[in-house]
């Protein structure tokens, strides 16, 4: 299995939609054992450098088996599915039915 980190500034924009859809994915793949590191930029050299020649618009980095793969953006669900070999329903936002947190009821999905 491949090992993916997220590369991040020293204090992210925790509110920004993109970094709380990550983090909701990094919350849903670790209770099965599929793990997204979080570090900061400092953590590692080529980041350091990378940074050094572009300055932070290359954050967040993804960095896979220590190659660098993506900058400046977070990764999709779909580059998520295809680095970490890992299914839809791990990645994807459950929508619920609104009857399904009542006891007795179940959602279809």
């Amino acid at each position: 299995m491949s090992s993916m980190c997220l590369y991040e500034a020293q204090d992210p924009d925790t509110t920004d939609p993109e970094y709380i859809r990550i983090t909701e994915i990094i919350d849903r793949l670790k209770p099965k054992g599929i793990l997204i590191e979080r570090a900061t930029c400092d953590a590692n050299p080529n980041i350091v450098r990378l940074m050094s020649r572009h300055g932070e618009k290359i954050l967040p980095a993804v960095v896979v088996n220590d190659f660098v793969m993506i900058t400046g953006r977070y990764p999709t669900d779909e580059e998520i599915k295809q680095i970490l070999h890992v299914s839809d329903h791990l990645i994807e936002r459950k929508t619920h039915c609104c009857s399904c947190c009542i006891p007795g009821y179940e959602c279809d999905e």
